[in-house]
């Protein structure tokens, strides 16, 4: 039976290929969903950094502008569905609010979610232990105090003079990991997630010393936003990575808040469907989200002014650099980005989140569906 399939005009094979191919070129809308103002839940100096998703709810977490040591937060803003079923505008309310005092100074914050907890850093890029830490809480903002001993990863515990970034490393096999970059250094540090103990380096990661954020692919290729540029480094082993190769590259200062993230549309939404790399430029007047894919090529933009659908609403465009993403899946299977900008001041949309739905393009759809029909009916041929 099989032999026979593969020896027509079309073998299956070549139909598997076309297929493939097509899908290969198959790309998806950005579909702007949601613009809220958070500036109602942020008094002035703070400003929103990061944003997470657990496939329910969306959290936040900001860092201080003033001098000194300053109150962070955390904040856990509510289910996506009750977010998706109102009004865009402001949002006045949330489920719970995590205050720490940590480094002011526009020092950095870093949010991560995995397996049912949240990874926070505050404070991060001060070089003084009592002021800046990585810290574990569950979903409802409980510190885990038995994590690295005390509920806090210090400085001290990691051996660092600095923390810049963290994200969730898949590994090459060993499983799981919290990856750990500093500013300075070209190595990975890798911490439990579990315990907080120390797992082991990865790296180095040549040249890449001014790192600013990490983002890691489901295989475990690392992208490495530095300044001025976006690096991917393939994942050879566990602990070993293959020399940059730079994606894209622009001239800015030595400024932080300057973030990497990528979007696995392939492996968790759609297969044939390319990934995505965002990130910002810390360049006065480029107010938006650069996109790209793993291999480079440019996909778009996103500057806060796509239309939501609503109306009555006027979209307001994003109108400074301090940017972040994230991205997520709700329940119900939907693909969602994240994105936040951080103000200091009470203007209207100074801190905000908005909240696109990745939506595979109605001609890669068209495609999909032709190429399973053609295989389908290659199959009743060759019953």
């Amino acid at each position: 039976m099989m032999k026979g399939l593969f020896n027509r005009n079309k073998p299956l094979a070549t139909v598997l290929l076309l297929s493939a191919i097509t899908l290969a070129h198959a790309d998806v809308s950005l579909v702007h969903r949601r613009s809220f103002n958070l500036v109602p839940l942020f008094p002035s100096g703070l400003a929103v950094g990061d944003v997470a998703f657990d496939g329910a709810n969306v959290y936040v977490s900001a860092w201080n502008s003033g001098s000194g040591s300053q109150t962070v937060s955390m904040v856990r803003l509510g289910s996506l569905s009750s977010m998706l079923g109102a009004s865009s505008g402001d949002w006045t309310t949330y489920d719970w609010r995590v205050d720490l005092t940590q480094a002011g100074g526009s020092r950095d914050t870093r949010l991560v979610y995995h397996n049912n907890y949240l990874y926070w850093g505050a404070g991060l890029g001060d070089g003084n232990a009592a002021n800046t830490g990585i810290r574990r809480y569950d979903l409802s903002g409980n510190l885990d105090t038995s994590w690295s001993g005390d509920g806090n990863l210090s400085l001290s515990d990691a051996g660092v003079s600095r923390y810049d970034t963290l994200d969730i490393d898949p590994g090459a096999g060993s499983g799981a990991k919290l990856a750990v970059g500093s500013y300075g250094a070209t190595i990975v540090r890798r911490f439990s997630l579990t315990d907080g103990s120390n797992a082991g380096n990865a790296g180095p990661v040549g040249g890449q010393t001014s790192t600013r954020d990490y983002a890691f692919a489901p295989n475990g290729d690392l992208y490495i936003r530095t300044q001025g540029k976006v690096s991917k480094a393939t994942r050879v082993n566990d602990t070993t990575f293959s020399a940059p190769v730079d994606l894209a590259t622009w001239s800015e200062g030595a400024l932080a808040q300057a973030f990497v993230a990528y979007i696995p549309i392939s492996t968790e939404f759609y297969s044939g469907f390319s990934d995505l790399v965002l990130y910002n430029q810390r360049v006065s007047g480029q107010n938006k989200v650069f996109i790209i894919r793993p291999d480079g090529s440019v996909f778009g933009e996103l500057n806060g002014l796509e239309d939501t659908g609503e109306v009555g609403f006027d979209e307001v465009a994003f109108d400074n650099t301090l940017l972040n993403a994230s991205w997520g899946k709700s329940a119900d299977g939907r693909m969602f980005i994240f994105v936040v900008k951080g103000g200091t001041g009470a203007a209207a949309f100074g801190d905000r989140l908005d909240i696109y739905e990745v939506v595979p393009e109605p001609t890669s759809l068209l495609a999909l569906s032709a190429g399973l029909v053609g295989l389908m009916r290659l199959r009743r041929r060759n019953r």
